[in-house]
């Protein structure tokens, strides 16, 4: 039995794919101190968001930095002044825009319907009072389980590479 979970492991830890690549800024030094995440995606993404963001949440508490989390809806009546106000009152030393860029899907070997099992995210850091972005990264994230299983490891890409870059300690 054990032998068999240990082969399914396996057969799931190499189906998912994640590769992120990075620029930041030069002379940028400052660290993460608290983080707004805004997340704008295809209503398909939304179960990669819910837990890739819950993974980056969850993993800035142990850090001890505050954050929060905005998904943009795309039938939402508030207005960009509506959304600088919630930043400007959380007052997030950095804001990170992460954007799905491109979506792929697999169709069932049998012809019905299709699963979400990919994604490019364009990531960026700002610093509140500015257009410029101080950081930015391209993360894909695929799995053949659809892509919602991917969100822990890309998290966990994003955060080995924010370290990297020297935003987190």
């Amino acid at each position: 039995m054990k032998k068999i979970i240990f082969i399914v492991s396996l057969f799931l830890i190499g189906c998912v794919q994640t590769q992120i690549v990075s620029r930041k800024a030069d002379g940028f030094t400052e660290k993460i101190s608290k983080l707004y995440i805004l997340v704008r995606g295809s209503d398909k993404a939304h179960p990669f968001f819910i837990a890739f963001t819950k993974s980056i949440v969850d993993d800035l508490s142990k850090r001890n930095i505050p954050s929060e989390v905005y998904y943009f809806d795309p039938l939402s009546l508030k207005t960009e002044k509506d959304l600088i106000e919630r930043i400007n009152t959380f007052n997030p030393n950095m804001v990170m825009h992460i954007d799905q860029t491109e979506s792929r899907n697999t169709s069932s070997s049998y012809g019905w319907g299709s699963t979400n099992t990919g994604g490019t995210f364009d990531v960026k850091i700002f610093k509140p009072d500015s257009e410029r972005p101080v950081w930015r990264a391209n993360l894909q994230a695929d799995a053949s389980l659809g892509l919602e299983t991917s969100a822990k490891k890309a998290s966990q890409r994003l955060r080995e590479k924010l370290i990297a870059d020297g935003f987190l300690p």
